[in-house]
């Protein structure tokens, strides 16, 4: 009896299938898109990457303060200096690539340099071939995007130097949200919609961390150094310009491509590069527009006072 009703429960179902032309996904969280991804570290499964960001949350929000609640700040000097010297290798490395490339037509190893820039300017920025198909072209994409996500996951760094050195100003939701995000985002679209699109995403953000790192590694100097980096309030708009950039690239991209992502991951990715974008703007108005205006009421009321004072001392000379 269990048997039958379960057989018609399947044929009620397939035929409501059918009829309403419904479709419903078998999601397999461990299948990429390209089978060469998952010889790639941490591509296989979602298990390792997860763990890390559960570490890395559970570290900066709960772990690490604790532990520095009753110590003094580290300085980290010599840390923080090669760790961004070492990102702003890695930046100008996803910007200039240098890969060693066999020839097929001899045995000697050939250099070759590969620009993102370049690359783009080859097959364009917004192109609507699908440059995946083609199977050397699509593990050079795979591969450079995988440098992107690889760095993502080193940036974490960043807010555990914030702990270590009790800047839990610099802890913010921002922060969190955005290096969490570019983390796990770039970890699923690499491995479930790898696209050519993302190139210029990365070429974008790598540009604006070869400054951003290089003005830290300068910054940890100390303030001897700190005041002769001009670019310092300059950042958050050329970070502002770079989400600009990249969304109306995108929308241009996804229309253009012939292998375009589903509605789904266009919408993510629209969606949560507007949202880190208001954000940034969101900061760059409570940090340096209402310090200019405290400023400026500040120095009209020091001029108003010493006018005041001016007057007064006039009237005693008069008197």
């Amino acid at each position: 009896m269990c048997l039958c009703s379960r057989k018609y429960t399947i044929f009620i179902s397939n035929k409501m299938t059918s009829a309403f032309s419904l479709r419903f996904p078998e999601w397999d969280l461990t299948k990429s898109q390209f089978k060469e991804l998952d010889e790639l570290p941490l591509m296989e499964t979602p298990g390792p990457i997860l763990m890390i960001l559960a570490a890395y949350l559970l570290f900066v929000l709960k772990i690490g303060p604790a532990l520095m609640t009753k110590r003094e700040p580290y300085k980290l000097t010599t840390v923080l200096l090669l760790y961004n010297f070492l990102q702003v290798v890695l930046s100008a490395f996803m910007v200039y690539r240098v890969s060693e490339n066999s020839s097929n037509n001899t045995s000697s190893k050939q250099l070759e340099v590969v620009l993102y820039a370049s690359m783009m300017s080859e097959n364009g920025i917004a192109p609507t071939t699908c440059h995946t198909h083609n199977t050397s072209t699509r593990e050079r994409i795979l591969f450079d995007i995988w440098i992107y996500f690889a760095a993502k996951v080193t940036e974490l760094l960043d807010t555990i130097f914030f702990v270590l050195r009790k800047k839990d100003r610099q802890v913010t939701f921002l922060h969190l949200y955005h290096h969490s995000v570019m983390m796990i985002g770039t970890w699923m679209y690499l491995k479930y919609w790898p696209s050519y699109t993302l190139f210029f995403i990365g070429f974008m953000n790598a540009l604006v961390h070869v400054f951003m790192y290089t003005y830290y590694g300068l910054a940890a100097l100390g303030p001897q150094v700190t005041k002769y980096i001009f670019w310092k309030k300059y950042m958050t708009k050329l970070q502002l310009l770079q989400f600009f950039c990249i969304i109306v690239h995108y929308i241009v991209a996804i229309n253009k491509t012939e292998c375009p992502p589903s509605k789904g991951v266009a919408i993510f990715v629209g969606g949560n590069t507007l949202f880190i974008a208001f954000l940034f703007l969101n900061f760059y108005f409570q940090n340096y527009r209402s310090r200019n205006l405290v400023k400026n009421k500040t120095l009209e009321k020091l001029k108003r006072s010493k006018v005041i004072d001016d007057e007064n001392s006039e009237k005693v000379k008069s008197d």
